[in-house]
């Protein structure tokens, strides 16, 4: 028993620092909603306990993002460095999402994000109301954030980056 309790710890320990989980739809419409210009550049984290410490954000057309993870912080887990992303609003708050660019077939990690100044802030959220089995699809998932930002904590780790190109 005692050998497994590393294994059995592990799964909380993620919930418990905020890591993202991933989704197996997306949060907007990837052919409707069209990028945030703003996040066009190469932004590097303030902190630097951030999983990313450093990612360049590349414009792929009206709708799609290239993201590249160019340093990595020591939680970063992902296989890849590579990812396509989408942005989305939801009552007046914004979203971004991203799915391996090389595997179509994964699942979506989503973000809150926002700008204070010129500081691009970033927020993993929990799904506070009927959690990930709610999410049955795109609008499933809408509507489950939509209700889950009515949540004081709904947001979870906060990271602020800053552009440096």
């Amino acid at each position: 028993m005692k050998r497994s309790l590393p294994f059995l710890l592990l799964p909380l320990m993620w919930v418990l620092a905020g890591c993202p989980v991933s989704v197996d739809y997306p949060l907007g419409y990837q052919d409707k909603d069209k990028i945030d210009n703003a996040l066009i550049g190469t932004w590097a984290a303030a902190d630097t306990s951030a999983e990313v410490q450093e990612v360049k954000i590349s414009k792929i057309d009206e709708f799609t993002l290239a993201v590249e993870v160019t340093k990595r912080g020591s939680m970063y887990v992902e296989e890849t460095d590579f990812f396509k992303g989408w942005c989305t609003t939801i009552n007046n708050q914004k979203f971004v999402y991203f799915q391996n660019a090389g595997d179509n077939t994964q699942g979506y990690y989503s973000y809150n994000y926002w700008f204070e100044g010129k500081q691009l802030m970033t927020s993993d959220f929990a799904l506070k109301v009927g959690g990930v089995d709610a999410v049955t699809s795109i609008e499933a998932y809408r509507q489950e954030v939509k209700a889950s930002m009515e949540y004081e904590d709904f947001r979870g780790t906060v990271f602020a980056y800053y552009k440096t190109r």
